[in-house]
């Protein structure tokens, strides 16, 4: 939970909604967008994993991405 609650996002995530982790260089950042939904992925972006924000304010992590 640490990682993402660090992440930088431009959103208000809500409650059982799904969300994407990348990182660029050093630092995390959290999307609306998945891995399978760029046009064309901004090659700076590294996929992490897909999380899903649950009702306690905790995160799952939904796949074993090297958490």
């Amino acid at each position: 939970s640490h990682k993402i609650y660090t992440a930088q996002m431009s959103f208000e995530p809500f409650v059982g909604h799904v969300y994407h982790l990348y990182k660029k260089g050093e630092a995390y950042q959290l999307m609306m967008i998945g891995p399978d939904e760029w046009g064309k992925k901004p090659e700076a972006l590294e996929y992490v994993s897909s999380v899903q924000l649950l009702a306690d304010h905790t995160w799952e992590v939904l796949g074993d991405f090297g958490f």
